[in-house]
């Protein structure tokens, strides 16, 4: 199941200001051409990137989450975006560690190393990267949206 991603907006713009970064939706011509070099997007997956292309998520000393984008062309400025978190510089790198993940998308990255993983079904998991292993959740992606503003919210209030 895909979240309501106007609904998700509403939500994330409902929190003081500074607490989110969402940049802008991603262009459509950018969509295309990267789906035409990495094949077709989840509908979610697209959905989203035409909400917004990336977002910084319960900033506090940092974010909790890094939700990748589409590359822009031209690039952001490094100190504004990461130049390498984005789905279409992510997404190969991770592919070609093993061949069983050629449809498989890296998404976002947390705040403690896990790797957010979108499959072709709408299954998220999450690579814990310095482990090396799979965490043992698996989410559709709108479950894994409503946990993230569970996480965001007990991760916001907790003490400094």
């Amino acid at each position: 199941m895909n979240p309501d991603w106007d609904n998700v907006i509403r939500r994330l713009r409902s929190y003081p200001k500074k607490v989110h970064r969402l940049l802008p939706p991603c262009p459509e011509d950018r969509l295309e051409a990267v789906q035409t070099q990495l094949g077709k997007m989840p509908a979610g997956l697209v959905e989203m990137l035409e909400h917004f292309n990336g977002a910084e998520l319960f900033e506090r000393c940092g974010p909790m989450l890094t939700v990748f984008g589409i590359s822009t062309i031209p690039p952001l400025p490094a100190l504004e975006w990461f130049p390498d978190w984005n789905i279409d510089k992510l997404t190969p790198s991770w592919r070609q560690a093993s061949p069983h993940r050629e449809n498989q998308w890296a998404i976002a990255m947390t705040n403690y190393g896990g790797l957010i993983i979108l499959d072709k079904r709408g299954t998220i998991k999450q690579w814990d990267t310095s482990q090396s292993r799979w965490e043992e959740n698996r989410w559709t992606f709108d479950e894994w949206v409503e946990d993230i503003f569970r996480e965001g919210d007990a991760f916001l209030a907790a003490p400094e």
